[in-house]
């Protein structure tokens, strides 16, 4: 099967990692893959001069991305606004639209470019993004697929939409896992450390500090694509890492009695999935996968969005366990875990991309 990805520039966001775990997997199962991405946009007078006056260069580099060791044809398009012509990519059987952006290329495409599907990893309807018209995608004659319930959930209420395919992200258990342990012998808390507002950080460190008034000795790790910003500090005596190895965030994960998810919105939220390969139990908000994989009082609680307290609740319950309940807690969280690897979420993907086609 002939099968193109349109998609951003690399980069090393988890959506983009994703698109080049499935490019690989269903390249290495025998399918020709293309991945398509814009031009890279080039700095205007302005830009350029400014950049020169702060001693920087205008055009640098552009940093490390998923997409970057894809041994498959990567094709960049004439134009960096996601405006594709069918001449720049090749024939396929299907066309897979991954963002925003990405969907009304694949809803233009003629025929012989392939069915036409879309893979919703977030509800991309933001303050930062032209909400009408990255809303609109969701009504394109384009195949949903997508990662969680929650999203499923948002298509049915808010555009109407019941024919959405579910095809849960998967996890490298080679990479995430951990043997059996008990409880950390100092209560000890992990999250992903985020400035921007969609991850929750701030609520995350308001829940622990609400828990520091019960266990005073808690210990916090976390770790984040960006440095700890001044506005939104950590506690003193907090462990972070920034941009750790994969090898290092396994073992952060199973360091943790508890792994904390704090966020406004998801799609999927992978370090939800990856956390729980390393056995470690899990409170979260109500986004994304969270409410999928977290049965409360059996691997987790869930709390809703923005609600500390609730959430310093579920976290102080787990650190509350005994240790014999604590590792039936973890074992429940690995063996769940085991059976979310990245071959089964491919399966689920190949099989709507070469099943019938359904009715739009």
């Amino acid at each position: 099967m002939r099968i193109t990805f349109l998609s951003p520039r690399s980069n090393l966001a988890g959506g983009l990692r994703v698109i080049a775990i499935y490019a690989r997997m269903l390249r290495a199962r025998g399918h020709e893959v293309t991945v398509v991405i814009p031009a890279r946009a080039q700095p205007g007078r302005r830009q350029k001069l400014r950049a020169l006056l702060h001693g920087r260069h205008p055009n640098p580099p552009e940093p490390p991305g998923h997409l970057d060791d894809l041994d498959l044809p990567v094709i960049e398009t004439a134009r960096a606004d996601f405006h594709v012509e069918p001449e720049e990519i090749p024939d396929a059987d299907a066309i897979v639209a991954t963002w925003w952006e990405t969907a009304f290329a694949a809803a233009a495409m003629p025929p012989e470019k392939g069915r036409k599907f879309y893979l919703i990893q977030h509800h991309e309807v933001h303050d930062f993004l032209p909400w009408q018209v990255s809303r609109a995608t969701y009504y394109l004659p384009l195949t949903p697929i997508v990662i969680s319930n929650w999203l499923d959930g948002i298509l049915r209420r808010i555009y109407g939409r019941d024919d959405a395919r579910l095809v849960p992200n998967g996890i490298d258990l080679t990479q995430f896992h951990a043997p059996v342990r008990g409880k950390a012998a100092r209560p000890t808390v992990g999250f992903l450390y985020s400035p921007y507002p969609i991850k929750g950080s701030d609520t995350a460190l308001t829940a622990l500090a609400l828990l520091r008034q019960r266990f005073p000795n808690l210990h916090v790790v976390t770790f984040g694509a960006e440095p700890v910003s001044p506005d939104m500090p950590l506690p003193p005596d907090a462990e972070f890492h920034l941009r750790p190895a994969q090898e290092r965030i396994r073992d952060i994960y199973a360091a943790c009695d508890v792994f904390l998810c704090a966020s406004t919105a998801e799609g999927f939220f992978l370090p939800l999935l990856e956390a729980m390969a390393c056995r470690t139990p899990l409170v979260s908000t109500r986004v994304g996968a969270a409410e999928d994989l977290i049965e409360p009082g059996v691997t987790g609680y869930l709390a809703d969005v923005g609600d500390a307290g609730a959430l310093a609740k579920g976290v102080a319950r787990i650190l509350s366990l005994s240790d014999t309940e604590w590792r039936e807690m973890s074992d429940r969280n690995y063996q769940i875990a085991q059976g979310q690897g990245w071959d089964r979420a491919c399966d689920l993907l190949e099989a709507v991309l070469t099943g019938p086609e359904r009715a739009l």
